[in-house]
């Protein structure tokens, strides 16, 4: 009996010891794959909120009507007059901004905008020095003024006050544009983020036959206004308009598209590791070993 207990107390340590380090896998696959699934809900949903609640600011306006290489007709705007309380027309396009240094003339891209006077309905543009965007961009001293992201300032090497080219006309640098309310929905630039007025646009004489621009009208729509009828109305108003309608519900796709993306890569990698700490799970205690059934027959009288 003593060498028998002997065994016996020998198989079993080795299995306790091997069961209970296959255990410990199998809780830390079980609390990583509980964590990161729970994690990936909490932090879609908080995204989520957070963009459907900022969306008008996102956005740049409740709802926005977007045009390809051209402008609203008069049908367009007085349609946009009737449902909206306040409307903001902006052009987007890819420009070439030009200056002057010691070195001799340097251009670099610039992803261009140009807004109204009621840019923007939503928020506020964070200029370096501070101060309202329109005092930025406006007509002072026969020339009008511009602002520009700092990374493009400084490419070209200019100071604030500097006088640059976009087309054919100049414009006075008169801040550094340090935040753009509506940036988000935005999507993919070129190249580093200009903005100047309609009128100055207009004085550049970039707009012409064949140039590839995009308008896009900001609505500022009534409390409690059904979106879904809204562009119902505009799509019977306008078949054949081309007219791209998105509103703040999904205020920046883009976004949200990434975010699902991640969400369901780390979903799949917290069910991956269930699934690893599923293989781990201690197995049944094994039967007595060859040897050890030998010395235990040995033993026998």
């Amino acid at each position: 009996m003593s060498v028998a207990w002997r065994i016996a107390q020998r198989e079993l340590r080795a299995q306790w010891r091997g069961g209970l380090r296959g255990f410990r896998i199998f809780l830390a696959c079980l609390i990583l794959g509980v964590a990161a699934i729970g994690t990936v809900g909490t932090v879609r949903s908080a995204i989520s909120d957070g963009l459907s609640r900022e969306g008008a600011i996102i956005l740049g306006g409740d709802a926005e009507m977007e045009f390809t290489y051209r402008g609203p007709t008069a049908d367009e705007r007085a349609f946009m007059q009737t449902i909206a309380t306040e409307v903001s027309e902006t052009i987007e396009l890819r420009s070439m901004a030009g200056f002057e240094g010691p070195d001799g003339m340097d251009y670099a891209l610039t992803q261009l905008r140009a807004v109204d006077a009621a840019y923007p309905l939503y928020g506020s543009a964070g200029l370096v020095p501070a101060h309202p965007i329109q005092e930025a961009i406006a007509l002072r001293d026969g020339r009008h003024g511009a602002v520009m992201q700092q990374v493009l300032i400084d490419r070209l090497g200019m100071q604030i006050g500097d006088i640059f080219t976009i087309g054919t006309a100049e414009f006075e640098l008169r801040a550094a544009l340090d935040a753009e309310p509506d940036g988000a929905a935005g999507g993919f630039g070129l190249g580093p983020r200009s903005i100047l007025s309609l009128d100055g646009l207009e004085a550049s004489g970039l707009i012409q036959p064949g140039t590839l621009y995009e308008t896009e009208v900001r609505l500022k729509l009534p409390e409690g206004a059904d979106f879904d009828a809204l562009r119902a109305r505009m799509e019977q108003a306008f078949p054949e308009g081309g007219i791209r309608w998105q509103d703040s519900r999904r205020a920046a796709p883009g976004v949200q598209r990434f975010v699902d993306r991640i969400g369901t890569f780390l979903v799949l990698v917290g069910l991956a590791g269930l699934a690893v700490g599923a293989l781990e799970l201690p197995q049944p205690c094994a039967p007595i070993s060859r040897t050890a059934s030998r010395q235990l027959q040995s033993s026998r009288p």
